[in-house]
C-alpha cells in the first residue's frame, strides 16, 4: 500500500545475504579495514573531483548550477566503482528526449546511490547526516543533492520543495521511496510517493529503476565492504502525467513499475548464477 504522506529517509536492504556464522575473524576484519580506506578514498575523490568540477559554479544559485556542476558527482561515482571493483550490469536505457525527472528505485545497499548517479546521471535525496561527510556532503549538495533530517516536518517540506525546482529546472534526482532497510528481500508494503504525485502535479516525467545485488559490495548486516561484486540495475521508461488520470494512479503505477523491474531483476539474476 503506497502512503502518500510526508517524506520519510532513504536507506538500504540486505535482501538475502545474511553474514556466515562461521566466516573467519579475519575476513570480517579484512572487509572493516576495506570499508574504512574506500570511505577516505570516497573523500578523498570528493574533494579532488568536487573542487575541480563544481567548485567554479558554486556562485549560481540552486537550480541553475547542476548542469554545470553534475560532471563531479559522475566523475567521482565512476572512480568509486572503480576503486571497488565493481560491475554493474545495465538493462534499459535513458530516454533520448528525457530532461528533468524524478527517478524512483528500490534501495539495497549503500551503494545504490552511487550506481544511480553513474548510470542515471541523477543526484539523491538523502538523509541530512550524509551531508556531513567529509567533501562528500558539501559537494554532493552543490551537484544536486538534496538533505533532510526526517524527524522534521519542516525538514521534510523543505526537500520536498527543492527536489522539484531542481527537476523543474532540468536536473535529475533519485529517490527511495521505501523509507528504511529491510533484511527480508521483499520490498516494503509501505512507501512514501509524495514526490511522484508531486511531479504529476507539475506534468513532469518520473522513470522507475530497479537494482539488485548492490549489498553483495556493502552489506547491510555487518560493517565493511566486498570488492570485486556484481549488481545489476534496470532503467525503465518514463511515465509521463498525461498518460494518467490522476495523481495518485500515476504514483502508484511508477512503484508498480519498480516493483515489476525488481521481480524481472531477481529472475535473471537467478538464471545467471
Amino acid at each position: 500500500m503506497a502512503d502518500t504522506g510526508d517524506l520519510k529517509s532513504s536507506s538500504s536492504t540486505e535482501c538475502g545475504f545474511e553474514p556466515r556464522p562461521g566466516q573467519p575473524a579475519m575476513v570480517r576484519a579484512y572487509e572493516l579495514f576495506t570499508g574504512i580506506a574506500v570511505l577516505g578514498y570516497a573523500s578523498w575523490t570528493a574533494l579532488v573531483t568536487g573542487t575541480r568540477y563544481a567548485l567554479p559554479w558554486a556562485h549560481l544559485p540552486r537550480g541553475s548550477r547542476e548542469r554545470h556542476t553534475f560532471r563531479a558527482a559522475a566523475e567521482f561515482s565512476q572512480r568509486l566503482l572503480d576503486a571497488l571493483d565493481h560491475r554493474v550490469i545495465v538493462s534499459g536505457r535513458l530516454a533520448e528526449d528525457l530532461g528533468g525527472a524524478l527517478f524512483l528505485c528500490n534501495h539495497r545497499s549503500w551503494l545504490d546511490p552511487v550506481v544511480l548517479m553513474r548510470f542515471t546521471r541523477s543526484q539523491g535525496l538523502s538523509k541530512a547526516l550524509i551531508f556531513w561527510l567529509p567533501f562528500i556532503g558539501v559537494y554532493g549538495w552543490l551537484t544536486g543533492a538534496v538533505f533532510f533530517n526526517r524527524s522534521r516536518p519542516a525538514s521534510r517540506a523543505r526537500a520536498r520543495d527543492e527536489v522539484m525546482l531542481l527537476v523543474r529546472s532540468g536536473a535529475r534526482v533519485h529517490m527511495f521511496p521505501e523509507g528504511t532497510r529491510t533484511r527480508s528481500g521483499a520490498l516494503r508494503e509501505r512507501v512514501s510517493l509524495k514526490l511522484a504525485q508531486d511531479c504529476f502535479d507539475a506534468g513532469l516525467p518520473v522513470v522507475p529503476c530497479a537494482v539488485w545485488a548492490t549489498e553483495r559490495c556493502i552489506p547491510t548486516t555487518r560493517a565493511g565492504v566486498v570488492r570485486g561484486t556484481t549488481s545489476w540495475l534496470h532503467i525503465g521508461t518514463p511515465l509521463r502525467p498525461a498518460d494518467f488520470p490522476d495523481r495518485a494512479a500515476f504514483a502508484d503505477a511508477a512503484w508498480r513499475a519498480v516493483s515489476g523491474h525488481v521481480a524481472d531483476l531477481e529472475r535473471g539474476a537467478n538464471q545467471s548464477s
